[in-house]
């Protein structure tokens, strides 16, 4: 269920929802992350859904000399009205076994909005893939037809983003799979992408893309910036001048870290226990 807050606008038609999943290394979140923390996205409401884990902290996107504070919850939704752009951030894991329960009421909620497309961020396990995916850039993307029917040509073409290969059997075909199908049947294989696959399979009759990054767990801040610099060139939002992120202003053109990425790996050890 979407949870409006009392002073906002759930009116989300004509917007595009940016939709990142639980994936390996949670690239398409901590991308989220910054599109929300540097384009003045708004907390616009919250879902609440028995497949969601509950959880609860403080502003990840809070600066320094910040006065005003609200509690976080599991499942967030940002709104950026100038730019048209919805996000729904999500900052839990699924109860176990209950993820396609969740990804069923997702798609339900998208075509209930009237989103003009979805935009899916996800990843992939590095050491999944094929001999055609081991040069060159590590993303690729999924389109449904009404998507390549709006911008195939520019995403494909312009930018020279790559599809994703479908593979003839999982994870590779064996002699007798060819014998006996043929060519065999192309499948899609993302393995550590979340729900990404369902919510493209159930939504083939909208506009969705799938931007799918090959990654490997650790710190992966890196790759999140670099996926949010890929979609940024798409999507061309407007750099805000001279940000103050409370330690003074910074180049309207780079990225500005959240200040919660601090505490990724915990705390800090304490130098008294060497001593």
């Amino acid at each position: 269920m979407f949870i409006i807050e009392p002073d906002k606008s759930s009116n989300f038609v004509n917007c595009t929802l940016i939709l990142p999943c639980v994936s390996v290394g949670n690239v398409g979140q901590l991308a989220a992350d910054l599109l929300i923390s540097n384009f003045s996205f708004e907390r616009v409401g919250y879902i609440v859904h028995p497949s969601l884990l509950p959880c609860i902290g403080n502003n990840p996107y809070a600066v320094a000399g910040d006065t005003l504070s609200h509690m976080t919850t599991c499942c967030e939704v940002y709104q950026n009205t100038d730019a048209k752009l919805v996000i729904m951030q999500q900052r839990a894991p699924f109860v176990k076994k209950k993820g396609k329960e969740f990804a069923s009421w997702l798609v339900s909620w998208i075509k209930e909005s009237h989103f003009a497309q979805v935009i899916v961020l996800t990843s992939s396990f590095a050491q999944e893939r094929i001999d055609q995916q081991l040069s060159g850039p590590p993303f690729r993307i999924l389109l449904t037809n009404e998507m390549d029917k709006k911008f195939g040509d520019e995403l494909k073409n312009q930018l020279s983003w790559k599809e994703l290969e479908r593979r003839h059997s999982l994870p590779t075909p064996s002699p007798l799979q060819i014998c006996e199908n043929g060519t065999g049947s192309q499948v899609l294989y993302m393995p550590g992408s979340g729900i990404a696959k369902q919510i493209f399979e159930k939504c083939q009759d909208l506009p969705v893309l799938v931007l799918l990054m090959f990654v490997s767990e650790g710190d992966n801040a890196g790759d999140a910036v670099a996926m949010a610099d890929q979609l940024n060139k798409w999507l061309k939002l407007k750099w805000p001048q001279n940000v103050d992120t409370g330690s003074g202003t910074r180049n309207p053109t780079t990225w500005s870290i959240p200040s919660s990425w601090r505490l990724v790996f915990g705390s800090t050890f304490d130098p008294i226990l060497f001593q």
